[in-house]
Parts: structure tokens; sequence; C-alpha cells
């Protein structure tokens, strides 16, 4: 027996040392296809990083982002928790449809409440513009009833709630939970793995938010399915893995003949001036994400300047809940500017004072929002 026990330790010990080398060897990975994220890389080390913590943190995210083998490894993981009835897995619930819903964690007070007072100031600053505010529920909210039995989540309505009372009468809240509601039972909101409302979701939510901004919508929109084989981020995050893919729709607008000069658009992003056409991208549905058919995924900013006879102009500042949501907007205003903080490292207010807007649209995914700093970073602009 104790030669079996010294075999086990020096098998153990081997292994560790072989998956060290491989780490260290091994040419780091900048983006994982499956999990459709960008990838921890080896942090730098300095006295600071070394006192306040941050480097062991980094190393620790290092450490599990490019372990070897990690994808298989996470699908093994995920396969013996389902075979012992467990049905979460990195905070993702494996749901009673087999879709899939993201946990929701209780939003740390503080970040709230300075979030909340960096929009209102924001607001305050640029009282000629009129601000909007949509704070998107997620899955978990609209459909609490297809949860794994006990399955611990906080109240997305009440943080809701929180924040459009918060706000006070700076924003005109609109709020699409009814909505919502209304329509879970006829139309798929959300995909079944990934994270975002669909285009059909946010069809919806646009309808809501087109009457709260006094919108025309002249133009009318015809649904077209461009991808019927998609598989997104909670798949990946998770590993829980189904047979049933998600499709993906666009919405093509349909001019009536008296505004087809008005159909006419660019979009050009910042931070490499390029210029298109189109707000879709159609070669993303032949890569890992087809997701980012809508604008090619995020940017820091980019701007929509339409052929429309008018002078109505709107600021968007968002995450990526927004980009399916966009295209229905372009043919209600001359210009549209679409800024996301999470890589905006310029002056918002300086934009807010160059460009005149009429309009200010806050729109964020309450997952996204309530985790996220950069917002209040930006409106305070304090890069």
């Amino acid at each position: 027996m104790k030669w079996y026990h010294r075999y086990v330790g020096f098998s153990f010990i081997l292994i560790i040392l072989s998956l060290t080398v491989i780490l260290l060897v091994r040419p780091d990975r900048a983006y994982s296809p499956k999990e459709k994220r960008n990838l921890a890389q080896k942090p730098g080390l300095s006295a600071g990083s070394l006192a306040d913590g941050s480097f062991m943190d980094g190393i620790e995210d290092y450490a599990a982002d490019q372990f070897p083998a990690r994808n298989a490894l996470m699908s093994m993981k995920t396969g013996i928790l389902r075979a012992f009835g467990d049905r979460e897995s990195q905070g993702v619930y494996l749901c009673k449809d087999e879709s899939l819903m993201e946990r929701f964690d209780a939003p740390d007070p503080d970040n709230k409440e300075e979030t909340l007072q960096e929009m209102a100031d924001f607001a305050a600053r640029h009282e000629n513009a009129e601000f909007y505010f949509l704070l998107a529920p997620n899955a978990i909210a609209v459909s609490p009833e297809l949860l794994p039995k006990n399955a611990p989540t906080e109240s997305e309505d009440a943080y809701i709630d929180s924040l459009y009372a918060g706000l006070g009468k700076s924003y005109h809240c609109v709020d699409i939970r009814a909505d919502f509601s209304a329509h879970k039972a006829d139309t798929q909101l959300y995909y079944r793995t990934d994270h975002h409302w669909t285009t059909e979701g946010a069809y919806i939510a646009y309808e809501k938010l087109s009457s709260a901004m006094g919108l025309e919508r002249s133009v009318s929109f015809r649904p077209s399915v461009v991808c019927n084989d998609f598989f997104g981020s909670l798949s990946a995050k998770s590993g829980f893995t189904t047979d049933i893919a998600d499709a993906i729709t666009v919405y093509l607008p349909e001019y009536p003949e008296d505004r087809i000069d008005n159909s006419y658009y660019t979009v050009t992003y910042a931070e490499d001036l390029r210029r298109t056409g189109s707000c879709y991208e159609l070669g993303a549905l032949d890569t890992d994400d087809p997701y980012q058919i809508f604008f090619g995924s995020n940017h820091p900013l980019f701007t929509i300047d339409t052929s429309l006879d008018s002078d109505r102009t709107l600021l968007i500042v968002k995450d990526s809940y927004a980009n399916c949501l966009i295209p229905f907007l372009i043919p209600e205003y001359r210009r549209i500017v679409v800024v996301d903080p999470r890589y905006y490292y310029d002056d918002l207010d300086a934009l807010m004072i160059s460009e005149q807007f009429d309009e200010v649209l806050f729109l964020y995914n309450v997952n996204t929002l309530s985790t996220d700093t950069s917002l209040k970073t930006v409106l305070k602009n304090q890069q």
C-alpha cells in the first residue's frame, strides 16, 4: 500500500508539472471562439500589483483561461453535473425547457448609487436634450417559471424599479416588462443558448420605445431569418450542450413610395474610419459568432448618417443589447451616434456639446449594467 500511495502521489505531481510546463511554453490564446470572449493574459508584475492583490487575482484569471484542455474539461464537468441532477454551471441555469438563463446576483449598492448619480448629473449638464432610459430585463426575470426548482437568484424587478425611481424626472424611463410578459407565450424573446434578446424581442421593445419617443414609424419591417445554427455565449460559458440551435433574424425596412429617397444611410466606425452602407456585417454569419452580424459586434463609437430630410439627432449610450434594436431607429433620424462606454475613452460632454443632440437614449440590459463600472466613469469624464 505504501508503494501504491507513492505511485499515485508521483503521478499526480507529474500531471501538475506537465500541465504547468504546457501552460508556460504554449503561446497564450487571445480569444476563445467557443466562449466568444477575450481570454485573460499574463499580468504584469509590480510592487503595486503585489501590494493590492491584483497580481494574484490576475494570475488566477490567467491560469483559469489559459489552462490546457479547458474546454474539454468544462464539458466533462457539466456532463457529470447533469448526471447527478445539478443544473447550474458558471452562473448559468439549465432550465426546464432546455434553454439556458444567466443567474442574476445582488449588485454592488455603492456602484448602483454612483451610476445613478452620474446619469442624473449628466442629464442636468445637458438639459436642452431629452433623455430616455430603457433597461431590458433578462430571460430570468421574464420567465422565472422555467428555472430549476429552488434555483437561487436575486430579483431583477427590484433592481429595475430602484433605478427607474432613482432617476426621477431627469429621464423618460421606458419599462417593457409588461410587454414582454404579454408576448412571452407566442414570441421567442431571448435566445435559448445566448444572453441576448432576439431581434423579435428587440422589435417589441422598439414599439414601446418609439411610442415614448414620439417616433413616426412610417416605415414597416419585414423579418428574414439569416442563420439557423446559432449556439451562443451561455452554452459556451456553462458547458451545457443542446441539439436545438437558435435562429437569428434581421428586420429589413420597407419604405413607402413617398419616402424612398430617405432609405440611404452610411455607417462610419470611428476606430478605423471604415465606412459602409449597411448596419449588417454579413461576413459574421461565417464566423463562430454570427450575432456579430449587427454592426460587427461592439465598437467604442460609430455614427449613422441618413438621407432623411430632418434635423433630428440621437445619441445612444449602450451595451450589446442595443445592437439589434438600432436598425429600427435608423429611418427616424438624420444622424445617430452610438457610444459603448466599455470601450470609449473620449470626452462624452464634449461630444454632447459639439453634436447638439436632440435626444439621448441609454439602453442596457440588467446583467450588464448591474456589474458595469465603465458607465459612471465615462459620465464623470475621468478616464
